[in-house]
């Protein structure tokens, strides 16, 4: 093994693209490395490699010894760290048979960590205690089935905020499978990331004062220009402040973790469309199973995922009052054309009258033999100005009609929140 070129931690995670995957190897590693060499504290992980490497072991047994350091942990946890060092060490060409990793693995696949999807209600208190920037986030987790990792890489203009319901298109770069799809948000959610982004300027600005580094090459263009690990932090002092923080007893693992909004969101829309919750969430089998049955399959997934808006909505205003948040928005609108064009043609008749009022001193001056011609032009004028009045009578009756129509459209509203 000595006279081999050995393959330490760093050029071992240089071959993985992905960050977050680094990240999590980096983590196995050490843990690996410390159930060898307990007595090295804060000892370069290049070093203990190559040490590791140069020495004459017994690799099973080390292997052995890390998972007998893992019992406490998650089986996922536990077989994520096995792999990364059976990786780890076949690529340094030390190689175990299949069967070996397969029997330390086993078969159980039950977390031992209890997880608490959140209720609606008490998503809303946590929410009530996320700074806005967290706020925006939470409710695009909760609403959109989308996986953390996503929501941090998604940019301002991977999200259509004038479509109904607001629809995101998640780039293959951005998911854990490499495929791209689309998903949606509830309309609350679509209020606070509009919210967000009249803050987003200023974030950027004070987030790179703070670094002192080029902020905006890395982030500026990202919806959320900031990482999971800040989100979690943000969640975890939320859950604090609403009283919601609780741990597992046996692992000391938060019970109720931002990744369980996804299992708020596969609960909620699972109940109108189990595939299609699947798909919208970037699970490989439901995206198979939705694309390959239906030929509209995106009309589809809006289809469900507009039936689901209720129960992923955690003010319980939003289905029908935002509707008719709408209506009023679009009478209002109508109103004011109206009034517009009223206003207009009554500006038309302003500049008739002073255009017929010019020729009749014309008229005066230049011929005394047209006065029939003039008290023509007079009647026509006296019409004009009756005719004007009327109108900006009916611009009156218009405002008021505007007025009256808005009042009980508020009333309306307010009614049906009570």
């Amino acid at each position: 093994m000595g006279d081999k070129v050995s393959i330490n931690v760093s050029q071992f995670l240089r071959q993985y693209e992905s960050a977050g995957t680094r990240r999590v190897y980096l983590t196995g590693l050490k843990f690996f490395f410390k159930s060898i060499y307990p007595e090295s504290k804060g000892e370069d992980l290049d070093i203990l490699s190559k040490r590791y490497l140069v020495e004459d072991r017994d690799h099973r047994e080390d292997i052995l010894k890390f998972k007998e350091s893992l019992e406490d942990k998650a089986p996922g946890t536990k077989n994520l760290r096995l792999n990364t060092v059976r990786a780890f060490l076949s690529d340094n060409e030390i190689i175990f048979p299949k069967r070996f990793f397969k029997n330390l693995n086993g078969r159980t696949t039950e977390p031992i960590t209890w997880e608490k999807i959140p209720s609606n209600e008490e998503l809303k208190r946590v929410i009530e205690y996320l700074p806005v920037q967290g706020k925006a986030f939470a409710l695009v987790l909760s609403s959109s089935g989308m996986r953390i990792g996503e929501v941090v890489k998604i940019k301002v203009n991977d999200i259509d905020l004038n479509s109904n319901p607001v629809k995101i298109r998640i780039r293959g770069e951005y998911t854990k499978t490499g495929k791209r799809r689309i998903t949606f948000i509830s309309p609350e959610a679509k209020e606070a990331v509009e919210e967000w982004l009249t803050y987003r300027e200023q974030y950027l600005e004070r987030a790179q004062n703070r670094t002192q580094r080029e902020f905006r090459k890395d982030k500026g263009d990202n919806l959320f220009p900031f990482t999971a690990d800040n989100f979690n932090q943000m969640w975890h002092n939320a859950l604090g402040k609403a009283q919601l923080l609780e741990r597992d007893e046996k692992t000391n693992r938060v019970t109720m973790r931002p990744h369980n909004l996804r299992k708020f969101f596969r609960l909620r829309v699972g109940r109108y469309g189990r595939d299609e919750a699947e798909a919208l969430m970037g699970h490989q089998a439901g995206l198979n199973r939705i694309y390959a049955n239906f030929d509209g399959a995106e009309e589809r997934l809006e289809e469900v995922y507009k039936k689901s808006i209720e129960e992923l909505s955690i003010y319980k205003r939003t289905v029908q009052v935002v509707q008719l948040d709408e209506e009023m928005k679009n009478t209002i609108r109508t109103l004011e054309d109206q009034i517009n064009a009223l206003v207009n043609s009554g500006l038309e008749k302003d500049a008739k009258i002073t255009y017929l009022t010019v020729k009749i001193g014309d008229l005066m001056v230049n011929d005394e033999k047209k006065t029939k011609e003039i008290d023509q032009l007079n009647h026509k004028t006296t019409n004009i100005e009756r005719s004007l009045h009327n109108w900006k009578l009916t611009v009156q009756d218009y405002e008021k009609i505007f007025i009256y129509t808005r009042s009980k459209m508020k009333e309306e509203a307010s009614n049906r929140e009570k």
